[in-house]
């Protein structure tokens, strides 16, 4: 009779312990889930910052621009060259170079969204990786629950011997 009650034990144990591991990994896919939903969240905080950052940029670029012509403007008139082509290519000019950093902040704004959308996805792709991970020990555990269960249920019926 104890050697029955120790399986019985075992058995409850196993089954007990298969339980667990399953709520644990249950825990572990919504944590994940948690992380993936708080990186899409860092993600979108980040692009808004860089944006408002790059807005920023523009706009002290184009302030410097019209400091830099009214000055030459200013100059131009008071040294009576108002209508010169000197200044008038001057003023061209910084006009040229605004358009050019401009288009360079474009360009930087544009890789730092690709690079961000890859951090991004590349944060999604590890957390269904680990999800799956989880599921398929979850899984395992099921199967092996089941197969002790079959085991200790005497597995398949013996057939008999074909009658010679």
């Amino acid at each position: 009779m104890g050697i029955e009650i120790a399986a019985y034990v075992a058995a409850t144990a196993f089954t007990v312990g298969t339980v667990k591991s399953i709520q644990a990994q249950k825990q572990a896919q919504q944590a994940t889930q948690r992380g993936q939903a708080a990186s899409e969240r860092q993600y979108a905080a980040e692009a808004q910052k860089a944006e408002i950052q790059n807005i920023r940029s523009v706009r002290q670029q184009i302030r410097q621009s019209r400091i830099a012509q009214s000055s030459m403007l200013n100059t131009g008139a008071q040294a009576g060259g108002v209508g010169s082509s000197a200044l008038a290519g001057g003023v061209s000019s910084v006009g040229s170079q605004l358009g050019s950093n401009l288009g360079y902040m474009s360009e930087i704004a544009s890789a730092n969204t690709q690079i961000g959308a890859a951090a991004m996805d590349y944060s999604r792709a590890m957390g269904d990786a680990s999800i799956a991970g989880s599921q398929a020990q979850q899984w395992s555990s099921v199967a092996g629950l089941g197969g002790t269960v079959f085991q200790a249920l005497g597995g398949f019926p013996k057939s008999a011997p074909p009658a010679a």
